[in-house]
């Protein structure tokens, strides 16, 4: 149940990153965010990647837990670059 409660804000946190570019918002909502909304997503996004390593350092150890922190943090960061790759697919299919 770690890796879950880990993985979850790694991937979330890294879809609000993304979110809080000027580029990606121009890709994926056709408008540019306000400059405060994009920090504070900018801000949410690395919270939950700080609150994602004391997950796992608290339930996994903080060894092992830091190890297991960059697992998931590298497939957060995979899927999100994925789903940044393949967006006119997604979009189309959320249009129908």
């Amino acid at each position: 149940m770690t890796h879950l409660f880990t993985a979850l804000p790694c991937l979330l946190g890294f879809a609000l990153l993304l979110s809080a570019m000027a580029r990606h918002q121009q890709d994926w909502l056709k408008r540019k965010l306000p400059a405060h909304f994009s920090r504070l997503l900018r801000i949410t996004g690395f919270a939950l990647l700080a609150v994602a390593f004391i997950i796992a350092g608290l339930g996994l150890g903080w060894a092992y837990g830091a190890v297991a922190w960059c697992g998931w943090l590298s497939v957060g960061a995979a899927l999100t670059l994925t789903a940044q790759t393949n967006r006119e697919r997604i979009l189309t299919l959320l249009r129908r």
